[in-house]
């Protein structure tokens, strides 16, 4: 395998001039998954914060072409089928409650329709589908994992190039890029606050380490120092308590699986990989705990996102086959006060605070704009309930199952499953990219086995 620069497995992979342009599309394509402040967001919404949505007609056109040609649908994978089951069930429970909240006389909340907002959320699942099946269909005509290689290095290349820009232009970097003009003082690359960057840098970093299998000799090796660079730059300038948080946890669950202790040989790892959690933790440790402390005492960030949790766990206690994707909005208000006197309660028995800062989510009951949990994880169980919860198992076991076999993939994949609880999942495109690429990849290296 490792002599061969083509991915293993693959029929339609392509050669010479339509391989370099089937190449230099996917570049564009990776550009445009990691931006995700486009201010196209100002004019259509929240689905425009990602110029991929700009991509939704391609996408259809190609799925439409492909049909059309082999007369059956192409390039499947358990992680598509999983999608578009839930992505029905999502339907069918939405359309179910919204017409529940009809028959009660509620026809919108604010400004904003429930069936509408049903139709707008629900693009958003359709979207990813379309979007993975887009990123499998190019893996398989390019079909070589130098190219493949060649392209994430591009990327890999120009956002470290970014991060200069911005750690050098602060707190106005790149201003022209983002979709406000408000000053920010953290490396946020191309979106819209430092606490989503870390699934991009862990992904691509990620991937492109995997990929390195295709290189020899001193290639290799300077391509994986420059990796490791770019990952440490950024987790020595990166602000974000929640990639600090899950990067420590993802190192104990990865020490649990790939030490067997019973081996002497493991023992020597076993050192190595508690030292670095040591350094870790008493490098970041003092920074994160008094930046969270900071946090709780003079913002609403940690009372805005656990009270939004809480509003969704109540939610699916009531109705545990989800709300749907349009109703969801009137449970907000509903469940609001009781998740504020539960957050009330918590802080006082655990930290003494008598009063908590809850006006931002005090405002999700006067607005229809913005209003989420702010966990990808749990604003999808509020949408699907109990079937939300076994498609994140499915998928996890069956995306767990397939990484095992890399010491690159199944960290990485860990750190973005935990990731799920911080991270919105509309519009990290890279999420869904990383899912895409641990599913084709595996899936061609059993084929080209058997």
């Amino acid at each position: 395998m490792r002599n061969n620069p083509a991915m293993p497995g693959v029929a339609d992979g392509q050669t010479g001039g339509n391989q370099t342009l089937w190449a230099l599309y996917l570049v564009i394509v990776l550009l445009l998954t990691v931006y995700q402040d486009f201010p196209l967001v100002n004019v259509i919404g929240e689905i425009g914060r990602s110029p991929i949505v700009l991509l939704l007609p391609l996408f259809a056109v190609c799925e439409a072409a492909m049909l059309a040609k082999h007369k059956r649908v192409m390039h499947g994978s358990k992680l598509q089928r999983y999608l578009l089951v839930f992505i029905v069930y999502l339907s069918f429970i939405s359309v179910a409650y919204v017409l529940a909240q009809f028959l009660q006389g509620s026809y919108s909340f604010g400004q904003e329709n429930l069936l509408g907002k049903a139709i707008k959320v629900l693009t958003y699942f359709v979207l990813i589908l379309l979007y993975v099946r887009h990123m499998q269909l190019l893996f398989a005509k390019i079909g070589s994992g130098r190219v493949l290689y060649v392209c994430f290095f591009v990327v890999v290349a120009l956002l470290t190039v970014i991060m200069i820009a911005e750690l050098a232009s602060i707190p106005n970097a790149l201003a022209p890029l983002h979709a406000g003009s408000h000053p920010y003082w953290r490396v946020r690359l191309l979106t819209s606050e430092s606490s989503t960057t870390g699934t991009i840098v862990v992904v691509y970093s990620a991937i492109l380490v995997y990929l390195t299998r295709y290189l020899s000799g001193p290639g290799k090796v300077l391509s994986i120092v420059f990796i490791a660079g770019f990952f440490l730059f950024y987790l020595f300038v990166t602000g974000s308590k929640g990639f600090l948080i899950v990067a420590l946890l993802t190192i104990v669950v990865t020490m649990a699986k790939f030490l067997d202790f019973r081996k002497k040989r493991n023992f020597l790892l076993l050192l190595g990989a508690a030292g670095a959690m040591y350094l870790f933790v008493s490098h970041f440790s003092a920074g994160v705990l008094g930046s969270l402390s900071n946090d709780i005492e003079n913002y609403t960030s940690s009372y805005t996102r656990m009270g939004t949790i809480l509003i969704a766990l109540a939610t699916v206690a009531h109705h545990p086959l989800g709300v749907g994707t349009g109703a969801y909005l009137m449970y907000f208000d509903q469940y609001v006060d009781g998740a504020i006197g539960m957050m009330s309660r918590f802080y006082y028995d655990a930290f003494g605070i008598g009063q908590i800062n809850a006006g931002e989510l005090l405002q999700y009951s006067d607005t229809d704009r913005n209003v989420g949990v702010k966990s990808g994880f749990f604003q999808w169980v509020m949408f699907g309930g109990v079937a939300a919860v076994i498609f994140f198992y499915l998928l996890a076991a069956n995306l767990l199952r397939k990484a095992m076999v890399s010491s690159i993939l199944f960290p990485a994949l860990v750190f973005v499953l935990l990731s799920l609880l911080f991270v919105a999942l509309e519009i990290k495109y890279e999420i869904w990219l990383f899912f895409a690429f641990i599913s084709y990849v595996t899936t061609s290296t059993r084929r080209a086995e058997t």
